[in-house]
C-alpha cells in the first residue's frame, strides 16, 4: 500500500483538517475574550504558538495510534481485520461538518455584527483622542515644558551637505518628541525659520515654546563637528552648550549625548529618568541615505520625490531592518501619484507605497506613519473601511504627528464628516502652525463644507507666511468662485499660474464660469475642459459645476472614479457647492452613495 493510501486509511488527513478548523475557531473566540478583558498581545500570541505546535503532535498520534472499542492502542498492535478506522473516519467527517458550520456561523457573526461594533468603537476612540488633543493643545505653553529644534546651520564648505545638518535637527526633534512630558514644535514650523536669523524670543512666541535648541554641523570626510546649545526663552539664558568632534560612525552616540544633556537640564521639570534611544539603525551609511531621502521628501516636488525614493531605497539595501527608511520609502511613493498625476504610473506607485509600509510594520508594528501610508493608499482608491482602520492605528501610535492628523482629516472631508475633519485640522494646525500644506488643506475643508468666509480668512492667513505656495493660491481661487467674486478669482489663479509656470484654472476658466452665471444658463462647453494638461479633474469638476454643466461634471467624476486615482474626481462630491447644485439629481445621489459614503456605526 502506498504511503498516501496508508495516511488516508489511518485518517491522518481528516485529523489534520479537523485540528486546523478547531484551532482556528478556538483562536478567534479566545482573541475576542482576551480583547474584552484587555489581555496583553503576548497572551494571544502564546496561544497561537501552542495551537500551531500541537498540529504535528495530532498528526503523529493519528498515524501511530488507533482509537478502538477497547481504548487507545498503538496502530501496529491492532489486527487489520478488527480495525475500526473506517468508523472513526465517518465520525471525523461528521465532526468536521459540525465544526465548519460553527466556524461559518462565527464568521457571519464577526462580519455583520462584531465588525460594525469594532468600526463604531474605532471612530469613537479616534474622535475621543482628537478631542483630548484639542483640550490639551489649548493649554498655554507655561503649563508644560516645550521646546523647538531649529534647523542646525550647515557649516561645511559643500552646500550639498545641507541634508546632513537638516537631518541631524530632524532626528533630534523626533527623539525629543518621544518624551511624553515634553511638547515639541513640529518640524515644518521649526524649519520655516531656516536662514531667517530672527530673534529667539520672536521665534519662540510664534511656535509657542519656552525652550529653543539650536546649533551647527560641520562635516568633512569622515569627521564631523556638532555644536548645540539649549536656550531658555524667558530670560535668554544658555542652559547648556557643547561641541562634539567625532568620527561619522559616532553620529548616533552624539545624538544620544545631546538628547541626554537636554533631558538632564530639564530633568527636574520633566521627571525623565531613562535614556531615549535616538536611532533605528547602526549603519552610518544607511543613516546618511535616510537623511538625504528625508531632505528631498520635505521639498515636495516630483523630481525631489523621485530622489527621495532613490535614497530611501539605498538605505533599505544597506540596512534591510531599518524600519524608518522603509516608512520613508512608502511616504515618497504614496505622494507621487498625486504630485505627478500620472494615471498610468499610479497603480505601481501605490503598490510600492503599500509594500514599503507593510515591510516597515513587520519591523516596527507601532509605526504610526507607516499605518498612515496604508490609510492614504486606501483613501486614494476609495476603500474607506481599510482607510479608517489604518488611520485609527496611525493616530494610536502617533497621536501628535501633524501629518498623520492631516491625512486623517483629508479622508474625513471626502466622506462628508466635516465636524470631525474640522476637529482634526484644529489639532494639526496647533501642532504645526506654520505648515503650508496643513493650513491650506484646513482652508480647503472649510470651502468644501460651505464655510466660505472662514475658508477665505484661513487661506489669506496662510498666504501671509507662504506667499509662494501654488496650492494655496489655487484654493483661494476656488473659494472666490464659490463666493462669485470672479475678479479676485482671476487674480488668484493667475498668481498660481505664474508661480507654477503652467496654465492651471486660469483666466479663461473663470471667464467661462462668470459668463455661465450671468446668463443663468449653461455656457458652451469649452474644448479644454477635459484636457488634463490644462486642468486636473479636481478643478475641472469645480469649473463644470460652477458653470451649470452638471451632467458633464458627473460624467467626469464617474470617469475619474474608474481611473487609477479615483479620489481625484470624488473629493468634492460631498461638498456643499456640489450638493446645493446637484443634490436633486438621482445620478448625483447614486455617486455619493457608491463612492464617498462611509458610516462608522
Amino acid at each position: 500500500m502506498s504511503i498516501f493510501n496508508e495516511l488516508k486509511r489511518r485518517n491522518v488527513f481528516k485529523v489534520g483538517i479537523a485540528y486546523v478548523i478547531v484551532a482556528w475557531l478556538v483562536a478567534q473566540v479566545l482573541q475576542l475574550v482576551f480583547e474584552s478583558f484587555g489581555t496583553p498581545d503576548w497572551a494571544i500570541k502564546s496561544v497561537l504558538v501552542l495551537l500551531a505546535t500541537g498540529l504535528p503532535f495530532a498528526l503523529f498520534f493519528a498515524w501511530a495510534f488507533e482509537l478502538t472499542p477497547d481504548g487507545l492502542k498503538r496502530e501496529q498492535d491492532v489486527d487489520r481485520s478488527q480495525s475500526v478506522t473506517s468508523q472513526t473516519g465517518s465520525k471525523l467527517n461528521h465532526m468536521i461538518t459540525v465544526v465548519l458550520v460553527l466556524a461559518l456561523a462565527y464568521f457571519t457573526y464577526d462580519k455583520f455584527v462584531l465588525s460594525g461594533e469594532r468600526e463604531a468603537a474605532l471612530v469613537e476612540a479616534t474622535t475621543q483622542t482628537i478631542k483630548e488633543q484639542i483640550v490639551s493643545s489649548d493649554e498655554p505653553a507655561e503649563s508644560g515644558i516645550s521646546i523647538a529644534v531649529l534647523p542646525f546651520v550647515n557649516m561645511s564648505s559643500d552646500p550639498e551637505q545641507e541634508y546632513f545638518s537638516d537631518g541631524i535637527s530632524e532626528e533630534l526633534l523626533n527623539v525629543l518628541a518621544k518624551i511624553d512630558a515634553l511638547k515639541v514644535a513640529a518640524r515644518t514650523s521649526s524649519f520655516s525659520f531656516k536662514g531667517q536669523n530672527k530673534p529667539v524670543g520672536e521665534i519662540a512666541k510664534v511656535l509657542g515654546v519656552d525652550h529653543i535648541l539650536e546649533g551647527s554641523v560641520r562635516k568633512s570626510g569622515t569627521q564631523i563637528r556638532v555644536t548645540a546649545q539649549l536656550i531658555r526663552v524667558s530670560d535668554g539664558f544658555h542652559m547648556w552648550s557643547e561641541t562634539y568632534d567625532r568620527e561619522l560612525v559616532n553620529i548616533f552616540a552624539i545624538q544620544d549625548e545631546i538628547t541626554e544633556a537636554i533631558v538632564s537640564e530639564l530633568r527636574v521639570e520633566l521627571n525623565v529618568q531613562t535614556q531615549i534611544a535616538s536611532t533605528t539603525t547602526d549603519n552610518p551609511e544607511a543613516y546618511q541615505e535616510y537623511l538625504q531621502g528625508r531632505y528631498f521628501w520635505n521639498l515636495r516636488t516630483v523630481q525631489n520625490l523621485y530622489l527621495a525614493v532613490e535614497h530611501f531605497e539605498r538605505a533599505t539595501q544597506l540596512d534591510p531592518s531599518y524600519a524608518d527608511a522603509w516608512t520613508g520609502l512608502g511616504e515618497a511613493w504614496v505622494l507621487l501619484p498625486i504630485w505627478e498625476f500620472n494615471d498610468l504610473k499610479a497603480p505601481e506607485q501605490f503598490d510600492q507605497a503599500r509594500l514599503a509600509a507593510e515591510k516597515a510594520l513587520t519591523l516596527n508594528a507601532k509605526s504610526g506613519r507607516a499605518h498612515a501610508v496604508l490609510a492614504y493608499v486606501h483613501m486614494m482608491r476609495l476603500e474607506w473601511r481599510e482607510c479608517f482602520i489604518n488611520n485609527e492605528l496611525a493616530l494610536k501610535f502617533a497621536p501628535e504627528d501633524a501629518s498623520v492628523l492631516h491625512w486623517y482629516a483629508y479622508a474625513l472631508v471626502t466622506v462628508g464628516k466635516f465636524a470631525m475633519a474640522e476637529e482634526a485640522y484644529q489639532v494639526a494646525v496647533k501642532l504645526d502652525p506654520l505648515s503650508r500644506i496643513i493650513n491650506t488643506s484646513a482652508a480647503e475643508q472649510f470651502f468644501v463644507s460651505g464655510q466660505y468666509d472662514v475658508a477665505l480668512d484661513r487661506i489669506d492667513r496662510t498666504l501671509a507666511f507662504a506667499p509662494d505656495f501654488v496650492f494655496a493660491w489655487q484654493t483661494k481661487g476656488t473659494i472666490h468662485i464659490a463666493r462669485k467674486e470672479f475678479a479676485e478669482a482671476r487674480v488668484a489663479f493667475e498668481k498660481a499660474s505664474e508661480l507654477s509656470g503652467s496654465i492651471v484654472f486660469g483666466q479663461i476658466t473663470v471667464d467661462f464660469i462668470e459668463v455661465a452665471n450671468r446668463a443663468e444658463s449653461p455656457a458652451k462647453l469649452p474644448d479644454w475642459i477635459n484636457d488634463p494638461n490644462l486642468l486636473d479633474p479636481y478643478l475641472a469638476a469645480i469649473a463644470l459645476v460652477s458653470a451649470g454643466h452638471y451632467e458633464q461634471a458627473l460624467d467626469l467624476i464617474e470617469r475619474v472614479s474608474k481611473s487609477n486615482i479615483p479620489h481625484a474626481g470624488a473629493y468634492n462630491l460631498n461638498g456643499v457647492l456640489f450638493r446645493e447644485k446637484m443634490g436633486h439629481l438621482p445620478r448625483y445621489q447614486e455617486l455619493v452613495t457608491r463612492l464617498v459614503t462611509f458610516e462608522f456605526d
